[in-house]
């Protein structure tokens, strides 16, 4: 039923493919709400012989930067932030489109913040899935005589994925207070977490280099979502010290599971 409904996004995703370019590409324009660094990278990259290449990569950088502009710069009027998102999502659709796995991660990203008009966890998890599809299902040939195959599904790590995503983020929350009189986390509350982390390690048996690779992962995969969330927790709030508290919370329980 999964493999049905990411066809069916796919094929609407090439079928709105005009659509998409219906809003105005223009880098150049686009450019000049960068830092000098950032447009100096890009045209390093993506420009040859005065021309912008028709690059994927092109695309997801412009994309993500216009929506972090818009992101960190709410003081601009309401219509002129929900143009530069449109904006931005155009270009990182775009990239998606020519390749990009990483502007599929940042589509899930930007569709799963609720604090956004367009939130869509629907959507989200779609984007989510496409940029990493590619590890679900891994097909091998029964016999070289033959063309045959089975479907091999790779062993499951969903838990491990989201115990080291918890962690993360619980290092994230005490590292924002640890030197101030409020906290969301205490260094027992911290070393509690840390070792419910352990204990989930152990009971899954997973060795140190399988361990790396999947924190290198996680860490690549939320890039965006740990970058925000430091930055959210620049001001101690009680939602934030909720969620905190949530995510010790999830750890334990996935002790017990």
């Amino acid at each position: 039923m999964k493999n049905i409904v990411i066809i069916i996004f796919l094929l609407a995703l090439v079928f709105s493919t005009n659509a998409v370019y219906t809003i105005e590409i223009d880098f150049r324009k686009d450019l000049l709400s960068q830092k000098k660094k950032d447009q100096d990278y890009f045209l390093e990259k993506c420009e040859k012989k005065k021309e912008i290449l028709d690059n994927p990569e092109c695309f997801n950088f412009l994309g993500i930067k216009l929506f972090l502009f818009g992101y960190h710069h709410q003081n601009i009027s309401a219509s002129k932030l929900e143009s530069l998102y449109k904006k931005s999502i155009n270009y990182l659709e775009i990239a998606s489109q020519k390749g990009s796995k990483q502007a599929f991660k940042n589509l899930g990203w930007i569709f799963s913040n609720n604090k956004l008009s367009f939130f869509d966890l629907e959507k989200s998890s779609l984007y989510f899935t496409n940029s990493y599809k590619d590890n679900i299902i891994k097909k091998k040939k029964l016999d070289s005589n033959t063309e045959k195959k089975k479907t091999v599904k790779t062993v499951n790590y969903s838990d491990i994925i989201l115990a080291i995503t918890l962690i993360k983020k619980v290092e994230i929350f005490f590292e924002a207070t640890k030197d101030k009189k409020n906290k969301y986390f205490t260094n027992d509350q911290y070393n509690s977490a840390k070792n419910s982390f352990e204990s989930i390690i152990k009971k899954k048996k997973i060795n140190k280099k399988k361990l790396a690779d999947l924190e290198k992962k996680v860490l690549e995969n939320n890039l965006l979502i740990f970058s925000f969330l430091k930055e959210d927790l620049k001001n101690f709030n009680k939602e934030n010290f909720n969620q905190a508290n949530q995510t010790a919370e999830k750890l334990k329980f996935l002790v017990k599971d």
